[in-house]
């Protein structure tokens, strides 16, 4: 004798109980997954996000220049090193930046491993020592292989993030960094460097300002 198939009764719930699990569900999420909030000072910031507050200058056209296919910036860090004093002529600055370059281009070609140390010799108030740089390839913000300059003592995942104490002591300013803060359009400001009214130095064909030219600036003017 075969058994009849047995019939699944589907449960009917009352609204009041309907209610009572949506509400229980809702309550296991997290306020801060609800409304999509996060510790500012746990989020790692983005390549992206570090070029546009200054903590990374690219310098990609440059790169390219010489073989370096690939996106390049150096830290602000480094940067200021290639910047000793406020007055240094443009063309030592861009002199640096290319023995930095070349030399990085030198080691580069002989290794193998996503990140190395090598040393350039540049310019310093009438010295020529020979300095230890850092360099990483690793993921952009989209996964693209990037290639950062930087300082032995950097991180190129927390550059940007976590300890920024000394990228505001005297970090390097963009042009509308400078603009925003002083109410002038980033054409006047240019115009100011061009009559040397604003220190600033040119790297990787964008103009930076000495965050401690601006605050001179704002107490002495022009």
């Amino acid at each position: 004798m075969i058994n009849p198939p047995t019939v699944l009764q589907k449960r009917e719930y009352i609204p009041g109980e309907i209610c009572f699990m949506k509400k229980r569900k809702t309550q296991l999420r997290a306020p801060a997954e609800i409304w999509g909030l996060a510790d500012p000072d746990q989020q790692r910031k983005g390549r992206q996000d570090a070029i546009d507050d200054g903590d990374l200058i690219e310098i990609t056209r440059m790169g390219r220049d010489i073989g370096i296919m690939y996106p390049l910036a150096v830290s602000a860090r480094a940067a200021e090193i290639m910047v000793p004093f406020p007055n240094i002529p443009q063309e030592t600055v861009t002199e640096n930046l290319w023995d930095i370059l070349h030399a990085f281009r030198d080691k580069a070609s002989t290794t193998t491993e996503e990140e190395f140390e090598f040393q350039a010799s540049i310019y310093l108030n009438g010295l020529v020592p020979t300095l230890t740089f850092k360099a990483t390839v690793s993921p952009g913000d989209d996964g693209e292989p990037v290639i950062t300059i930087m300082l032995p003592d950097e991180n190129w995942e927390t550059i940007g993030g976590g300890c920024r104490h000394h990228a505001y002591s005297d970090r390097m300013l963009t042009v509308d960094d400078v603009a925003s803060t002083l109410n002038f359009t980033p054409g006047r400001i240019r115009e100011f460097i061009r009559e040397e009214r604003i220190p600033a130095v040119k790297c990787g064909g964008s103009w930076r300002i000495r965050r401690s030219e601006l605050e001179r600036i704002m107490n002495e003017g022009f």
